[in-house]
């Protein structure tokens, strides 16, 4: 492909990026990019990939490694840069998450882990229960203790909390627990939680100078998406796989964001990676979300947490009275849920928003805050549902697979088609220019014709598992395990099909055994999402209700203001138009706001925000 000269470089569809974007898009050094919400930090990093490689800055063969927190964000940066600059190039940019990027380190460099740290060839991951047992087999806590919510977190904490060795003079309880889960002597298999196999990736690079070498050899370009969220675990292994190279890295992020400090997020990320990678910082000023109302609220409220003023512009496709916010009081969660369900069907209604785009935010527990609203919106017949139980699972390779095999099954679908096609013949090892490609799609029809013809003959719920055994089978564990390395040393794909064979088995049995509204209703078509503010990080919508605005709902807010502002911050500014507060008199007993007073004394001084009593009179 033609090289690009730097000076020649335009940004893909015509895009004009703001000064600092672009200096940052085309830096030649380690940087850190501030942006705050709606800045386009996504874009920014796609643009900058289509940059290094549209213009061989990133020299052939060399690769981009971008790395992000979530499998949705790390996705959607994948298909941005091959949308922006072709599949040819963007085979050269490969993003995962961290904990991605940490166990393949670990699944495929194995043997090369010391044998004393070495987990079992095939294993799991951990949860709350299995490091719970863990530690009590060590001797450190009694089952009476577990529930403890304080325990099991700082259980979760402690075991990732040493690099790898342990210490030899000392005799702790993790090091054993370790062992007790690595080894597998609870379960056949190992248990590592991710926080252990970045450890393990950690200790891996440490003591196999080539790997490291490789790996530097390997990537000429590192992006770190979300950066205000690393934790202590992730910057070891990027501190130790790329600091003194020639690697170049761009940190993406923003302080104001930071709510992951409960799951071990570095509060000093920032300067210490600016000392340790000598780092240019740039600062990105605009707001290509949000209306110029909800801008000014953002503002308003984060003025009166930080001394430091921030400037935020708004992009020049609103008007300037764009942009609304109100403030619910209700006498109960009944009352509410009952208004709430309502103003989302004049949404609806209306024509203006489809269920999609309208979520519904939750601080935590939503079965606590948002199960009245889901029965209350299904009296209207409309679909909602907790999206927190399918973002990830939507977001897995072979998910994706079954899907899009299903969804071919059933009538045609040309992206599905491709799609499937273009993994078959990548796991076939075919060019998918050659002319064995017609062999290939023809096998692939006659599956698709098995498939279809059991989807037609479901009964039972274990008809729903073997058409996922069939679609497994046919494309082979083996073919499945060296495209996604991620299900190669696990049981995953077992638990995934158990997982998917529920989901479909009960979409199948809600839709009238529709099997193709049943795929429909999975990925959450015509559906509004109800999610926690930690799921719904870089996301955003036309309209955001944020339910219970309440002490309860942020009852540890007096021991930790700044990640409690930082959440609702996040909360506020996920909304391009319009967002939603709500505030419940009675939700399981009485509710108050005083802890929170200064949550709501920002939205009153901002003049934005709209206060509507639904209590009765004769209450107020």
């Amino acid at each position: 492909m033609k090289k690009t000269p730097t000076t020649d470089w335009l940004p893909a569809d015509n895009l004009i990026l703001e000064t600092e974007a672009l200096r940052a898009v085309k830096s030649e050094t380690n940087a850190i990019v501030i942006a705050g919400p709606g800045a386009g930090k996504t874009e920014l990093l796609a643009q900058r990939a289509c940059f290094l490689l549209e213009t061989n800055s990133c020299i052939f063969p060399k690769k981009i490694l971008a790395i992000s927190f979530k499998k949705d964000a790390a996705k959607n940066l994948q298909e941005r840069v091959e949308k922006r600059c072709g599949k040819e190039l963007s085979q050269r940019f490969r993003s995962m998450t961290y904990d991605a990027f940490a166990k393949s380190l670990v699944d495929r460099f194995f043997l090369a882990i010391p044998e004393l740290y070495r987990p079992n060839s095939l294993y799991d991951i951990a949860d709350d229960n299995d490091i719970r047992k863990a530690y009590n087999l060590a001797g450190f806590v009694k089952p009476s203790d577990w529930r403890n919510n304080e325990i099991n977190k700082n259980l979760r904490s402690d075991i990732a909390r040493y690099s790898l060795p342990f210490p030899h003079d000392t005799d702790l309880p993790t090091e054993r627990a370790w062992q007790i889960l690595l080894k597998g002597e609870l379960t056949p298999t190992a248990r590592l939680t991710f926080s252990m196999i970045t450890r393990l990736a950690s200790y891996l690079i440490r003591t196999n100078p080539l790997i490291k070498r490789s790996l530097q050899l390997t990537y000429s370009h590192i992006f770190l998406d979300e950066f205000q969220d690393t934790t202590e675990p992730q910057y070891e292994l990027i501190n130790i796989c790329f600091h003194k190279s020639k690697s170049t890295l761009t940190a993406v992020g923003d302080l104001k964001q930071r709510i992951m400090v409960w799951a071990g997020a570095k509060k000093d990320i920032f300067s210490v990676f600016a000392k340790d990678f000598a780092t240019i910082n740039y600062s990105l000023s605009m707001n290509h979300r949000s209306a110029p109302k909800l801008i000014k609220l953002q503002k308003a409220f984060f003025s009166r947490f930080d001394e430091t003023p921030i400037d935020i512009k708004t992009s020049e496709k609103w008007d300037d009275d764009d942009g609304e916010a109100f403030y619910h009081i209700f006498e109960s969660d009944v009352q509410e849920a009952n208004t709430i369900a309502e103003i989302i069907e004049r949404y609806i209604s209306k024509g203006t928003h489809n269920p999609e785009d309208i979520c519904v935010l939750i601080k935590q527990s939503i079965p606590r805050y948002g199960e009245k609203l889901i029965s209350a919106l299904d009296k209207l017949n409309i679909k909602a549902r907790n999206e927190g139980e399918y973002q990830d699972l939507l977001k897995e390779e072979l998910v994706v697979l079954w899907i899009n095999t299903l969804s071919i099954s059933i009538k045609k679908n040309a992206s599905a088609w491709k799609y499937c096609c273009d993994v078959l013949a990548k796991m076939r090892i075919i060019d998918p220019d050659s002319i064995h490609i017609n062999e290939l799609q023809s096998e692939l029809k006659d599956h698709l014709n098995n498939i279809a013809y059991n989807i037609e003959n479901i009964r039972y719920k274990q008809d729903v598992r073997d058409i996922l055994d069939l679609i497994v089978d046919f494309y082979s564990i083996s073919a499945i395990q060296t495209v996604f390395t991620q299900y190669a040393r696990s049981n995953y794909i077992e638990q995934l099909k158990e997982v998917m064979t529920s989901h479909l088995w009960n979409k199948y049995l809600q839709t009238s055994n529709d099997f193709d509204k049943t795929l429909y209703d999975l990925l959450g078509k015509d559906t509004v999402p109800i999610m926690t503010i930690h799921k719904s990080k870089g996301l955003e919508y036309k309209t955001v209700i944020f339910i219970g605005l309440e002490d309860s709902a942020f009852f540890d807010f007096t021991r930790n203001p700044e990640e409690n502002t930082a959440a609702f911050f996040v909360a506020l500014s996920r909304a391009k138009e319009t967002i939603h507060f709500t505030f419940s008199k009675q939700r399981d007993g009485i509710q108050n706001r005083r802890n929170i007073n200064d949550l709501y004394a920002a939205l009153n001084e901002s003049g934005i925000v709209k206060e509507i009593d639904h209590t009765p009179s004769e209450s107020k």
